[in-house]
């Protein structure tokens, strides 16, 4: 009785003497950490995969880290020994947590997790592995926990998985996985994010699902040690979105923390509450200097463009260099398409060209120029001709060059909304001054009154320019195996197949004007040609219209009906000035009204039109392609929505 009342008295008195609390985490009552790893099948299809949980239950105070640690510390890592066919995943990190800790023997911040936390792995089955055989996967679970002092902990394990017919997972582990995984980041597909760095201040703007609610708290995780963890996070709210500016990491002497090394692309992890509870994403963005984020919170992009990893990931899974044949109607397979080949084609296609709706009401008004020019000097007519061809040879040779240089799609430079709204502009102008709303510029058309030489010149190399820009859109239905064969050509063969395109298109025109007797059997000049002139405004405004399409596409539905409105005051102006900015108005009215007003009207619309000329901030963000998204991205269970489109 005396020896167990003087063990009880030891065992209670001697943690006092040691200034511990004998009901609390002494020595002799502490929890040590365990670690468990779960597989979550005993058996896998052949192709398929199955999960692996690694749960850390850590003593009280102790701390295991993130995949960046804030300060100094390891995080956990698997060793893997495992049978050929089987291959692992990198170990996914649930969301972690800022905690203040000393590890160093300074206050610091550090990322990690507390308690019990369970990580996952991905083991991929080889599609050609046999059926029925068993196999052992072994390996060893490493982790590192700190408090005042930290110890490196590791755990052995070793399972035995069967290949069958189909996988079969343990039921009762079901709860186990479904709750990892509910604390792993959330799919942020839906999601636009953008970082711009100014004097080592990265400002990064995350744009989320319109109609979702993101409350505080809101903390940015830093996946690649870019950013200062002992930094406070500056979060402000926008419509749509929220903005975080963020102190890139510098390095801390104190807490010895290296400085981040400085890259073209951040990544980390974003953290916040919703009306369902804690939830995070992870963020991949690419990161440039000179931040270009308005004051009114608009969004510059919310395209989120592929990195080199990406793409690296993408090549080994895909074939760049792989052709698919182009299968006909009648199931013969077409010809690959051929440098003698293209020439043919792509001339004939330019020839054709001339009949689309893009191009017709333009060269429409080359015409009606040739039937103005009848009565004239047939080497004028000849000089006339190949102006327009020189305007048009011209035109491409440049469009081309930039195509080629900056290796870009045929047509690309209409998906850019400031040219294309100045198309637009252009030919809805054009339409107002063929139909008569006001008079000038006449000769630059080709159109009506007297041709003189110089300014008719002019409106022939004019109308060369004009064919050129506007034909690029038409010529893809029929030309995109051609074009896309110049593109993938040396330089000076994409040039040469570029010239033999507009050669196509001018030749017609070209080859009127050096045959007169063709010229003479046109109607000729007269009162007509006023009525033909008005006609041609409406086939103008056709074309309008066709564009337009394209423009509501690229600027969606609110700029768009900005950019309306934009017109309406241009047409404003333009009949201002064509009512009273003529020669026979009083100068005193002509300057004021019809130069002054009509002008204050047209360039209000045009500055009002251009400012609209800017893509809308969307609800959904889009990643850009790149080969082999879809290979990487199957083995995941994702599900991609590609945009492929040719509406410009």
């Amino acid at each position: 009785m005396h020896r167990a009342l003087t063990f009880l008295l030891t065992v209670f008195l001697m943690p006092l003497a040691l200034g511990q609390d004998p009901f609390g985490d002494s020595p002799l009552f502490q929890k040590e950490t365990s670690a468990t790893i779960t597989p979550e099948s005993t058996a896998v299809e052949p192709g398929d995969f199955f999960r692996v949980a690694f749960t850390l239950d850590l003593q009280p105070h102790y701390h295991a880290y993130y995949k960046n640690a804030g300060v100094i510390g390891d995080p956990p890592s698997v060793e893997w020994e495992l049978p050929d066919g089987f291959t692992a995943s990198e170990l996914k990190f649930p969301v972690p947590t800022a905690l203040k800790s000393s590890a160093t023997g300074t206050e610091a911040i550090s990322y990690g997790y507390e308690g019990k936390v369970t990580f996952l792995v991905q083991i991929d089955a080889g599609s050609d592995l046999e059926k029925g055989n068993d196999f052992t996967i072994k390996g060893t679970f490493n982790w590192q926990e700190c408090d005042a002092t930290c110890i490196q902990g590791n755990q052995e394990f070793s399972f035995a998985i069967k290949t069958g017919d189909e996988t079969d997972f343990i039921e009762a582990r079901e709860e186990l996985f479904s709750e990892a995984s509910t604390k792993l980041p959330q799919d942020a597909s839906a999601w636009g994010a953008i970082a711009t760095e100014t004097k080592n201040i990265i400002t990064l703007e995350v744009l989320h699902p319109q109609g979702l609610e993101v409350n505080d708290p809101i903390y940015f995780f830093s996946d690649d040690k870019q950013i200062d963890s002992q930094a406070t996070q500056k979060i402000e709210k926008i419509k749509d979105g929220i903005i975080l500016t963020l102190a890139r990491n510098e390095g801390n002497e104190d807490l010895y923390i290296d400085a981040g090394q400085a890259l073209d692309s951040l990544t980390g992890l974003l953290t916040f509450e919703t009306e369902f509870g804690p939830s995070s994403i992870p963020i991949k963005t690419s990161l440039s200097p000179d931040a270009d984020i308005s004051e009114s919170g608009e969004s510059v992009s919310a395209f989120i463009p592929a990195t080199a990893e990406d793409r690296k990931a993408g090549l080994e899974v895909y074939d760049a260099e792989a052709r698919p044949d182009y299968v006909l109607l009648g199931g013969a397979v077409e010809k690959k398409v051929t440098f003698w080949t293209a020439l043919p084609l792509v001339f004939l296609g330019g020839l054709i060209l001339n009949l689309m709706p893009c191009v017709f009401p333009v060269l429409g008004l080359k015409v009606m120029g040739f039937v103005a020019q009848a009565g004239e000097d047939e080497g004028k007519i000849k000089i006339h001709g190949l102006v327009f061809g020189l305007g048009l040879l011209v035109t491409m040779w440049i469009l081309s060059s930039i195509i080629i240089s900056l290796q870009l799609d045929w047509g690309q430079q209409l998906s850019n909304p400031v040219f294309l709204g100045f198309i637009i502009i252009l030919l809805f102008v054009m339409g107002l001054n063929l139909y008569g709303l006001f008079e000038i510029g006449t000769s630059m058309t080709s159109v009506g009154g007297e041709l003189q030489a110089k300014k008719g010149y002019s409106g022939s190399f004019f109308s060369g320019v004009l064919t050129t820009l506007i034909a690029t859109p038409c010529s893809g239905p029929f030309l995109g195996a051609v074009m896309t064969f110049a593109l993938s050509q040396d330089k000076l063969t994409s040039f040469f197949i570029f010239t033999v395109f507009g050669l196509g298109i001018a030749s017609p025109y070209v080859l009127l004007s050096f045959f007169p007797k063709l010229i003479k059997k046109l109607p000729r000049p007269g009162a007509w040609m006023e009525s033909f002139k008005q006609i041609m405004a409406f086939l103008v405004f056709a074309t309008v219209i066709f564009f337009l399409k394209s423009y509501l596409k690229l600027v969606g539905e609110d700029h768009f009906n900005y950019f309306l409105f934009a017109l309406t005051l241009i047409a404003l102006g333009c009949y201002i000035y064509g009512r009273w900015g003529t020669i026979v108005t009083a100068k005193t009215k002509r300057m004021v009204t019809g130069y002054g007003v009509g002008g204050l009207f047209l360039v209000s619309g045009l500055a009002w039109a251009f400012s609209t000329a800017q893509p809308p901030k969307p609800g959904l963000a889009w990643n850009e392609w790149y080969p082999g998204i879809v290979e990487v991205s199957r083995p995941k269970k994702r599900i991609i929505w590609i945009d492929y489109t040719a509406d410009w």
